[in-house]
């Protein structure tokens, strides 16, 4: 029966990714700054599954652990279709992983605990299947989105360390000279594939706190 239990309820969490991911949601663009934190691609294949980080497993607990610091939470997920380009079997060169609609794609038990659902957003990439995305909000202008106001701290972590979380950050570096917000990465939260060297490399060339 617990299995049946954790089965469902990440069934239920892919159904909410599949219904949100693809829209933009209720958010006021004029609110107060806010202290957000995204948490890129903590994902179970990353995790311990399909495609894991060396330490996967232990940046799972330090991420919970601060996640109700903030106002809000926002989640990427890689969300692939079964023949997505980067996949071996089709010519690229990592093995299956966060299949849309799969457990491997989900988020790990518990971690929504004790969050406002109405403060935090899953911000799905990756979806096209002739395109390779590792960064989160490569196409997204300060202008047009409501994800971030002049005045936020924004606190990047996540998965994997020279890969999604470097991308991501990259281009949260182009939005927080559009938009006006403070940025930093919590490395504690933050797990490699093979190393967080080049992510580490990254922010001292930009002058990018550490998040304690």
């Amino acid at each position: 029966m617990k299995a049946i239990r954790i089965f469902a309820a990440a069934v239920a969490f892919l159904a909410v990714v599949a219904c949100t991911g693809n829209k933009k949601q209720t958010v006021m663009t004029n609110r107060e700054p806010a202290n957000i934190m995204v948490v890129v691609d903590l994902q179970k294949d990353f995790i311990d599954g399909n495609l894991p980080a060396t330490d996967g497993t232990r940046v799972v607990e330090p991420v919970k652990s601060v996640l109700t610091k903030f106002d809000k939470v926002y989640f990427t997920l890689d969300w692939h279709p079964w023949n997505h380009c980067s996949f071996k079997a089709n010519g690229g060169i990592w093995p299956q992983h966060c299949v849309r609609y799969t457990v491997g794609a989900a988020l790990p038990d518990g971690i929504l605990d004790n969050l406002d659902i109405n403060n935090v957003r899953f911000l799905p990439k990756g979806q096209a299947q002739d395109k390779e995305e590792y960064g989160q909000f490569e196409n997204t202008k300060g202008n047009d989105q409501d994800l971030f106001v002049k005045g936020d701290k924004v606190v990047v972590c996540g998965i994997a360390a020279e890969y999604c979380v470097l991308e991501t950050l990259k281009n949260l570096v182009r939005l927080s000279k559009e938009v006006g917000f403070e940025l930093s990465v919590y490395l504690e939260g933050v797990a490699s594939i093979e190393s967080n060297e080049p992510l580490v490399t990254y922010m001292n060339e930009n002058k990018i706190k550490i998040y304690k």
